[in-house]
């Protein structure tokens, strides 16, 4: 079985609001040669990570990856791991 994880530190929590619905998503900025800066969003999807997310955490997100006309979305699959900050 494959596994994906969105692993480094988060750059901004988004709370966006439909029909009455709040959902949350983690950013991350990343850094590649042919793109040059891009941010990625996680959904997240358990409540009680949510409760922990704050901005500038290190964590891994395992994620499952959709493809919708040639856009990649993120969402949270398992539970977050937060780590400690490597200085």
């Amino acid at each position: 079985m494959t596994n994906i994880s969105i692993n480094g530190k988060i750059i901004s929590i988004l709370e966006k609001s439909y029909e009455n619905k709040k959902t949350i998503y983690a950013q991350f900025l990343m850094e590649s040669e042919s793109k040059g800066m891009e941010i990625i969003k996680v959904k997240i999807l358990k409540e009680e990570d949510i409760l922990k997310l704050e901005k500038d955490a290190v964590v891994s997100i395992p994620v499952s990856i959709s493809s919708v006309n040639g856009n990649l979305y993120y969402s949270q699959i398992n539970t977050i791991k937060f780590h400690k900050e490597l200085k």
